[in-house]
Protein backbone atom coordinates (compact mmCIF):
# COMPACT_ATOMS: atom_id res chain seq x y z
CA UNK A 1 0.00 0.00 0.00
CA UNK A 2 1.49 3.29 -1.04
CA UNK A 3 0.86 6.87 -0.19
CA UNK A 4 -1.71 8.97 -2.01
CA UNK A 5 -1.12 12.45 -3.44
CA UNK A 6 -2.13 13.94 -0.06
CA UNK A 7 0.75 12.09 1.62
CA UNK A 8 -1.62 9.84 3.56
CA UNK A 9 -1.28 6.10 3.17
CA UNK A 10 -4.16 4.05 1.84
CA UNK A 11 -5.08 3.55 5.49
CA UNK A 12 -5.49 7.29 6.11
CA UNK A 13 -2.39 7.78 8.25
CA UNK A 14 1.27 8.51 7.66
CA UNK A 15 4.44 9.14 9.66
CA UNK A 16 3.12 12.58 10.66
CA UNK A 17 -0.12 11.25 12.15
CA UNK A 18 -0.43 11.55 15.89
CA UNK A 19 -1.10 8.50 18.06
CA UNK A 20 -4.51 9.98 18.81
CA UNK A 21 -5.34 10.25 15.12
CA UNK A 22 -4.24 6.67 14.52
CA UNK A 23 -6.32 5.39 17.45
CA UNK A 24 -9.37 7.37 16.32
CA UNK A 25 -9.05 5.93 12.83
CA UNK A 26 -8.63 2.44 14.27
CA UNK A 27 -11.83 2.86 16.30
CA UNK A 28 -13.68 4.03 13.21
CA UNK A 29 -12.41 1.04 11.22
CA UNK A 30 -13.50 -1.37 13.97
CA UNK A 31 -16.98 0.19 14.00
CA UNK A 32 -17.22 -0.08 10.21
CA UNK A 33 -16.12 -3.72 10.35
CA UNK A 34 -18.71 -4.43 13.06
CA UNK A 35 -21.46 -2.81 11.00
CA UNK A 36 -20.36 -4.76 7.91
CA UNK A 37 -20.48 -8.10 9.71
CA UNK A 38 -23.88 -7.33 11.22
CA UNK A 39 -25.23 -6.37 7.81
CA UNK A 40 -23.89 -9.66 6.44
CA UNK A 41 -25.50 -11.55 9.32
CA UNK A 42 -28.82 -9.91 8.54
CA UNK A 43 -28.84 -10.95 4.87
CA UNK A 44 -27.53 -14.52 4.92
CA UNK A 45 -29.95 -17.38 5.32
CA UNK A 46 -27.54 -20.10 6.42
CA UNK A 47 -27.63 -20.30 10.26
CA UNK A 48 -23.97 -21.33 10.50
CA UNK A 49 -22.80 -18.44 8.36
CA UNK A 50 -25.07 -16.06 10.29
CA UNK A 51 -23.46 -17.21 13.56
CA UNK A 52 -20.01 -16.68 12.08
CA UNK A 53 -20.82 -13.10 11.07
CA UNK A 54 -22.34 -12.40 14.49
CA UNK A 55 -19.20 -13.78 16.14
CA UNK A 56 -17.00 -11.59 13.95
CA UNK A 57 -19.11 -8.54 14.83
CA UNK A 58 -18.65 -9.27 18.54
CA UNK A 59 -14.90 -9.55 18.02
CA UNK A 60 -14.86 -6.14 16.35
CA UNK A 61 -16.70 -4.72 19.37
CA UNK A 62 -13.99 -6.13 21.63
CA UNK A 63 -11.31 -4.58 19.43
CA UNK A 64 -13.11 -1.22 19.50
CA UNK A 65 -13.40 -1.31 23.29
CA UNK A 66 -9.71 -2.16 23.70
CA UNK A 67 -8.63 0.69 21.42
CA UNK A 68 -11.07 3.09 23.07
CA UNK A 69 -9.70 2.17 26.51
CA UNK A 70 -6.15 2.87 25.38
CA UNK A 71 -7.22 6.09 23.66
CA UNK A 72 -8.88 7.28 26.86
CA UNK A 73 -5.88 6.29 28.93
CA UNK A 74 -3.11 7.71 26.75
CA UNK A 75 -4.66 10.43 24.60
CA UNK A 76 -7.71 11.81 26.37
CA UNK A 77 -5.85 11.62 29.68
CA UNK A 78 -3.20 14.03 28.39
CA UNK A 79 -5.58 17.01 28.57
Amino acid sequence: MGETMSGKSDFGINQHSTPGEALQLAMKREQLAHDFYMQCANVVSDPGVKKLFEFLAREETKHFELIEKEYNRFVAGEN
